[in-house]
């Protein structure tokens, strides 16, 4: 049996956008000169993050620094990126993400789960730090139609976050439901792909983004492993 396989970020982000899930602009480099060159090219301030596949909990290691704004604390938080990397036990700790920070109205967990009795499921739910602490999640069969999908976030305990709670705008529930078929789709087309997450994707008043990708293949799926 092959063992699970994480996706190369590069090729996880390029396959979802693929299928029409849009991403925060993004680059990934390898050395603090790219990073700040990269962030140079990038609108206002920037996250770094390790772009290293076998750092699983990045944030937990802290690998994940956002908000970092000019040339030298770029490059210091690409210098402390790399070494919580390679603390955690990274082959390639100097891979890191430098992605364009996104402000949303709310962050959003979608992806899939294969499931061994029924199949690609696709997810919605609350996401980012209140994911495992909210456990607020609606699951579906794939495909969904955007109808269905549309009802998988009326169906959250949180919905009022995104239907403009307490006077804040509404969040952009059709484009948030594009994202959920899109995903379903390709549970349903690639089937070795286990595990799919985007958390968070930033819920806007126009517009949905994708700022985290991570997918895990079984390797041995009608597509292969990557």
């Amino acid at each position: 049996m092959t063992a699970p396989l994480v996706m190369d970020l590069v090729l996880a982000r390029q396959m979802i956008s693929g299928c029409g899930v849009e991403f925060a602009n993004w680059q990934v480099v390898s050395s603090a000169k790219a990073a700040v060159s990269a962030a140079a090219g990038l609108d206002g301030p920037v996250a770094l993050k390790s772009a290293a596949p076998d750092v699983v909990h990045k944030s937990d290691s802290g690998c994940v620094v956002l908000g970092v704004a000019g040339d030298e604390a770029v490059e210091k938080t690409y210098a402390e990126v790399t070494a919580r990397a390679a603390a955690a036990g990274s082959a390639t700790p100097e891979r890191v993400l430098v992605e364009t920070m996104t402000p949303g109205l709310a962050e959003i967990i979608i992806g899939l789960k294969r499931d061994e009795t029924f199949g690609a499921v696709v997810l919605v739910g609350l996401g980012g730090i209140f994911t495992e602490v909210l456990e607020d999640f609606v699951l579906r069969l794939c495909p969904v139609t955007k109808p269905e999908a549309l009802d998988m976030f009326k169906e959250l305990r949180g919905f009022s976050v995104l239907a403009g709670a307490r006077g804040k705008p509404h969040c952009d529930l059709d484009a948030l439901a594009r994202v959920a078929v899109s995903i379903s789709r390709l549970g349903n087309d690639r089937d070795d792909i286990l595990e799919l997450d985007l958390n968070p994707v930033m819920a806007m008043e126009q517009g949905a983004l994708a700022v985290d990708a991570r997918v895990v293949l079984n390797g041995r799926g009608k597509h292969g492993a990557h």
